[in-house]
């Protein structure tokens, strides 16, 4: 699944949560990071794989149980992401673990992690 991040969305994500200061938002504050401009927030890139996981695979109905993220690279604003999950194991009791990445536009991963999903079926 292809996402485009805009900087209108990083900065209506900044404000849902009440982030209204941080490097995410802040031309100045990003700056005296090492990223040097705003990033998106990891959170909300990780808010897509349950997207994916719900309407795609497993597909609908399926339970997100849990999720390990490792962040590796930022992702500025007005950049693409790639998402993709694949099913690594089954657990039994309707439960599967699956891979899930996200890519940024020069295809160099940016998240890792592993989720548990009880599926539907």
């Amino acid at each position: 699944m292809r996402v485009f991040i805009s900087d209108k969305e990083v900065k209506e994500f900044s404000e849902l949560i009440g982030d209204h200061d941080s490097f995410h938002v802040s031309e100045e504050a990003a700056r005296q990071t090492p990223f040097k401009k705003p990033i998106c927030h990891g959170i909300h890139l990780s808010a897509y794989i349950s997207k994916l996981l719900g309407t795609e695979l497993p597909g609908f109905g399926s339970i997100y149980l849990e999720q390990n993220l490792i962040f590796k690279q930022p992702v500025y604003m007005n950049e693409c992401i790639l998402l993709r999950v694949e099913v690594l194991e089954k657990l039994g009791k309707r439960r599967l673990k699956m891979k899930t990445s996200v890519y940024n536009v020069g295809r160099e991963l940016v998240i890792d992690g592993e989720a548990i999903v009880l599926c539907h079926r």
